[in-house]
């Protein structure tokens, strides 16, 4: 009897052990809120638990069998709910946004980065609640596979921060095979689009094309090679992350209507400004100003002190 317990006890901590390994080997972090005020009042209580049911769909998932420890990459997911009827079809509005940690020495720790930000307002797809929430990445589904495109969309983004240039290339090829299947689906956001107007397509279509690899090597060296060694090596920060937003501002110069160079601007503008307060030569600004004039008003604060 003590030595079945024994070895009951044993299989007890392997299991253990096991559940903790896994749960480590997590990559995303996410944290999801939902605003269902719109939706008809007979379809609020099918959602009442969407956002928990989207939480553990992404948050318990191996997506890339990478072990981040506790840097787990942070995402959040806003959804407005728009619409809802008695076939439980669906649609939303999304913001998404992701960050990771900045990776220089114990002055950065704690300290983080925001890497995306999407907002997709054509979200469609049908919802019953209790129905599973499968990992089918080969199989359209309108619900799973919007959630699957944004977080190997966000882990090649991160990937690309840190890892090498382009080295998110192979998850965004992932996503380009739901984008795919989306577009087949004839489901709203998956096709390309005219103009400026945003589509999963066109968001793709970019990360993989080669007249944005400037863009995605001044993302690396943005990061790893100027935010990570800011208080370790300064002036070699200040050189890098210069270098690094002129290669983003070529992009700029050749594609005005880039989702990517938009996002990274709207995004990172105060970032950008903040990160050159104590530059001895002011006048850098200015020449913040001939990158990103969008957000001149934001660099020209630091001109006038």
């Amino acid at each position: 009897m003590g030595f079945s317990m024994k070895k009951y006890f044993k299989f007890l901590i392997i299991i253990l052990l096991v559940c903790i390994s896994y749960a480590k080997a997590q990559e995303i972090l996410a944290d999801v809120t939902c605003n269902i005020e719109q939706v008809p009042a007979s379809n609020k209580d099918y959602l009442l638990d969407f956002d928990k049911r989207i939480k553990e769909y992404i948050n318990n998932y191996r997506w890339i069998g990478k072990n981040y420890g506790d840097d787990k990459i942070k995402v959040s997911i806003s959804i407005l709910f728009v619409s809802g009827n008695s076939d439980n079809v669906y649609n939303a509005k999304v913001v998404i946004e992701s960050q990771r940690p900045l990776f220089d020495g114990e002055s950065s720790k704690g300290k983080t980065t925001k890497i995306f930000r999407a907002l997709d307002d054509k979200w469609e797809f049908v919802y019953e609640k209790g129905k599973p929430l499968d990992h089918e990445e080969r199989r359209f589904d309108p619900l799973t596979s919007f959630i699957d495109f944004y977080m190997l969309t966000i882990l090649g983004f991160d990937a690309d921060t840190y890892e090498k240039e382009l080295s998110g290339t192979p998850l965004f090829e992932r996503a380009k095979n739901i984008v795919q299947m989306g577009a087949s689906s004839n489901k709203m956001g998956w096709k390309k689009t005219a103009g400026s107007t945003y589509s999963r397509w066109d968001l793709n279509e970019e990360l993989l094309s080669a007249k944005m690899v400037p863009l995605r090597v001044g993302f690396f060296n943005y990061h790893y090679n100027g935010l990570d060694i800011k208080s370790s090596q300064p002036d070699l920060a200040y050189k890098n992350v210069l270098n690094a937003l002129e290669q983003i501002a070529s992009v700029k110069k050749n594609n005005p209507n880039s989702i990517l160079v938009r996002n990274f601007f709207d995004l990172k503008y105060i970032e950008i400004a903040e990160f050159f307060k104590d530059y001895p030569d002011k006048s850098i600004y200015k020449k913040l100003i001939e990158f990103d004039k969008s957000h001149y008003k934001e660099y020209e604060k630091y001109l006038k002190d």
